[in-house]
């Protein structure tokens, strides 16, 4: 029984740490901006991300206190391609590394929530 109590008491810990993703976030990405909408369920991610080329596609990943990462099913010049993302949210500022998946290509994201 204490055990359980103390299982439950850590998960609410950690439910109640976790930053505060939920919604847009608007920031600079290469020569256009990307925008984020993110629902965070638990520790749990999903959205979208919506690129230059003004097409969403679905993220999913996972949020620990302020740290977030997620991955993104994108797409260049028509060829399928995995973003990987991995940063920190402080407040309404989420500060990101996005790169390719094989590392072929990253850079950094200053995102704002809207």
């Amino acid at each position: 029984m204490f055990m359980r109590l103390v299982l439950a008491f850590l998960t609410m810990v950690a439910l109640v740490a976790a930053a505060d993703v939920n919604g847009k976030w608007k920031g600079s990405m290469g020569q256009g901006d990307a925008v984020f909408t993110f629902k965070a369920a638990g520790s749990e991610v999903t959205g979208t991300m919506l690129g230059g080329e003004g097409k969403e596609h679905p993220l999913r990943g996972t949020i620990d206190g302020d740290k977030i990462s997620f991955t993104v099913d994108s797409e260049w010049q028509g060829n399928p391609v995995k973003l990987v993302a991995k940063g920190t949210v402080s407040g309404d500022e989420m500060k990101l590394e996005i790169g390719t998946e094989d590392g072929s290509w990253g850079t950094s994201v200053t995102a704002k929530k809207q």
